[in-house]
């Protein structure tokens, strides 16, 4: 599978996790890309983790971490 097309996928989930009302609770980074728990404030203890490998896709979620920061600072 070509970068562009593993970007993709991680983008589509990262999407769909936002979607269905996830936030980002924690991120890892590795020399593998970076490891994300999704939290929903409405399912406690309801935890997703996803591997992000992709520089775009760690871009990705990491403009929504900006956007869920600025959205609970009021920003």
């Amino acid at each position: 599978m070509s970068e562009r097309e593993t970007f993709e996928e991680e983008k589509h989930t990262i999407e769909q996790l936002v979607a269905q009302g996830y936030r980002i609770c924690s991120v890892r980074e590795h020399l593998e890309g970076a490891h994300v728990t999704w939290e929903h404030p409405d399912l406690p203890g309801e935890n997703v983790e996803q591997h992000v490998g992709t520089a775009a896709g760690r871009k990705w979620f990491s403009h929504i971490l900006i956007r869920q920061l600025q959205t609970r600072r009021g920003a």
